[in-house]
């Protein structure tokens, strides 16, 4: 059995959350899907957890939202942005930059699933990392290209999950401060949005 993701062993990384990535979006609903990365974003920095941003071809795609420019300034200010290389990891600043965090677990997360968020996993996997895929922070143009990516990532050994069984796996208890912490985040990012829709 794999070690747990733990607040201690473990980073977020938010792959190419832009502007444009979004709109492309039509596998699930982009608020469950904002939501659930703004939860993320939030975990990471309430327990100052290291939080990689990442961004593709801006000038064409546009910036990481203004959601996570908000929460994570200082990550945002850090984003890794690339050219046209599909996976994050071809960028060699970003490499090097993330083994340097001494953590061999992610979280992580991206749009589109098929593409942006599938190459991150794989290539995250085969440079001996342990992927955790939050696929409710995902998204891809139809929910096919979701599901046979989730279905390829697994046979790889990412672990994919929702936003709710990546948080509680990080925090054991939401009875102490800490896990109150994390359920605050959960009422307002996941659960409120879930009680609009």
């Amino acid at each position: 059995m794999k070690e747990r993701f733990t607040l201690d062993n473990s980073i977020v990384m938010l792959v190419d959350h832009q502007t444009g990535t979004l709109d492309w979006v039509k596998s699930q609903p982009k608020d469950q899907v904002v939501g659930a990365t703004r939860a993320l974003a939030r975990m990471a920095v309430d327990y100052a957890m290291p939080l990689v941003l990442t961004t593709t071809m801006e000038d064409r795609v546009g910036t990481t939202i203004e959601d996570l420019q908000t929460i994570a300034p200082d990550a945002y200010a850090k984003r890794y942005k690339r050219g046209g290389q599909l996976s994050c990891w071809d960028d060699a600043a970003l490499d090097a930059g993330v083994r340097a965090l001494g953590r061999k677990r992610i979280i992580l997360a991206g749009l589109t699933t098929d593409i942006c968020a599938f190459w991150a996993a794989r290539d995250a996997i085969e440079r001996g990392f342990d992927v955790m895929l939050v696929a409710d922070a995902c998204g891809a143009l139809t929910a096919m290209s979701d599901l046979l990516s989730f279905d390829r990532l697994r046979d790889l050994g990412v672990t994919v999950c929702g936003i709710n069984q990546a948080q509680t796996e990080l925090v054991k208890n939401f009875g102490t401060p800490e896990g109150q912490k994390a359920m605050k985040i959960n009422l307002e990012e996941i659960i409120a949005r879930l009680a609009k829709a």
